[in-house]
């Protein structure tokens, strides 16, 4: 298919609507789709991708010009494009995988054996920045709380609650000063704390699934029927969690 075609295919749904601004909406996707095209032939080796659409919109929406619209886009893709590549989305899902089974062990384990091992559900997730997930409103909230890495495991939040737990465990060493940060993983960013809250959230209702088609099922009933304050807030507890649970072990694996 066409690069023309391509955008056009992608283009419904990618705005918020409603009956009473339909002429604005209509010219907000010839926008939409003017600004794809010029991206991708600015871009030939990249070109257009499915889900840029949805990316574009939120910057659309709240500058409400094609001219900024378009520079923030573009700004935004330099460090956004390595989603779009296979190899570097899927390892960033195995990452999910990987974070889920240090934070919640018997989740980690239901997921195994309903063999949705995968956790290619978490794909649209990662790539839309939870953008088809929650209502446009709350969508631009997500993303501007992911857009400005408040929280991640490099940042000073995350690591006052690393030096709380370290005090804490010198105290517990009867003031023997030891090496007790552990192995952090710094690969995991807050979007994939996000997807372990979703997960986390609704473990009792994933967990009634019997295989993975109603496994999946259940995770699709959750697209615009989650609460994002709930969601954001577990997902901050579980990033400090993780960062006292791995000074815990370094001090255990010491120990030991």
């Amino acid at each position: 298919a066409s690069l023309f075609s391509l955008c056009l295919l992608f283009l419904p749904g990618s705005l918020p609507s409603s009956p009473t601004a339909l002429n604005s909406h209509k010219r907000n996707l010839r926008k939409v789709h003017r600004i794809l095209l010029i991206y991708a032939m600015f871009h030939p080796e990249m070109g257009y991708a499915q889900g840029m659409n949805d990316l574009l919109a939120r910057f659309l929406v709240v500058t409400d010009s094609e001219v900024d619209a378009f520079w923030m886009f573009e700004r935004y893709m330099k460090d956004k494009r390595i989603d779009f590549m296979e190899v570097s989305m899927m390892r960033k899902v195995a990452l999910v995988r990987k974070l889920i089974s240090e934070i919640d062990r018997d989740l980690y384990q239901f997921f195994e054996s309903s063999e949705c091992h995968d956790y290619l559900f978490c794909h649209r997730w990662l790539l839309l920045d939870f953008k088809r997930e929650f209502t446009f409103q709350d969508s631009l909230r997500i993303f501007e709380v992911l857009g400005t890495h408040y929280l991640e495991l490099y940042s000073d939040k995350a690591q006052v609650e690393t030096d709380k737990a370290i005090a804490k465990e010198f105290l517990n060493e009867g003031g023997e000063m030891r090496p007790g940060r552990g192995m952090m993983n710094f690969e995991f960013t807050f979007d994939l704390f996000v997807c372990v809250a979703i997960l986390t959230l609704h473990r009792d209702k994933i967990c009634q699934s019997t295989d993975a088609a109603s496994v999946y099922g259940c995770l699709n009933s959750l697209s615009m029927n989650m609460d994002l304050s709930s969601v954001l807030k577990q997902a901050v507890h579980l990033c400090l969690q993780y960062c006292r649970q791995t000074v815990t072990k370094g001090f255990a694996e010491i120990n030991i």
